[in-house]
């Protein structure tokens, strides 16, 4: 995992509870003291373990603690790869072109075994996009949230469907991701 992620973890959990928080989160989860540096990789197993431990103690389903998460590492994630983001795009814009310039790039300048999650998009009309997520770790309720925090971000409010989820069978989620009506 890379460690933006798991940097956007520990900061999360400071800025929702507090630094004493995070630090029994680690105890707890079995991974005390750990540092974890934006450009370093990290083994999948340790944001694994950090949620479901975060979803033991304080009795939120991991679903929603990826989902509030998700939202809340977006402007993290756009300041660290921005450099890749044309500042005309919509959020929309952002969401359909995520795979082409961001991923790629970093699978590009990867030397390590760290692999951005698979992600093919598809315009359906102005106003949707339907994102295709592949990945072995299966955190599509993670990236739901960086969709929903896309558009807290862009101030471009969302309606998303799901009609095909790993965690229902399939071999992919498929997530729907449409302008809210009204905007």
């Amino acid at each position: 995992m890379h460690g933006i992620v798991l940097k956007g973890l520990k900061d999360f959990v400071v800025d929702s509870y507090d630094r004493d928080t995070w630090q029994t989160l680690q105890r707890e989860a079995e991974l005390p003291h750990r540092l974890y540096v934006p450009v370093t990789e990290y083994p999948d197993e340790d944001v694994l373990t950090l949620v479901e431990t975060a979803s033991r103690l304080t009795d939120l389903p991991v679903p929603d603690l990826l989902e509030s998460f998700g939202r809340f590492i977006v402007p993290p994630l756009v300041e660290t790869y921005g450099i890749h983001v044309d500042a005309d795009w919509t959020g929309l814009e952002l969401i359909a072109n995520v795979e082409t310039y961001i991923h790629l790039a970093l699978r590009a300048k990867q030397i390590s075994t760290y692999t951005p999650p698979e992600l093919e998009a598809e315009w359906r009309g102005t106003d949707t996009v339907s994102v295709v997520y592949r990945s072995d770790r299966q955190l599509c309720h993670l990236a739901r949230g960086i969709i929903n925090g896309v558009g807290d971000y862009f101030d471009e409010p969302y309606v998303i469907e799901e009609p095909r989820c790993m965690h229902a069978g399939d071999d992919h989620c498929e997530l729907v991701v449409s302008r809210a009506p009204g905007v």
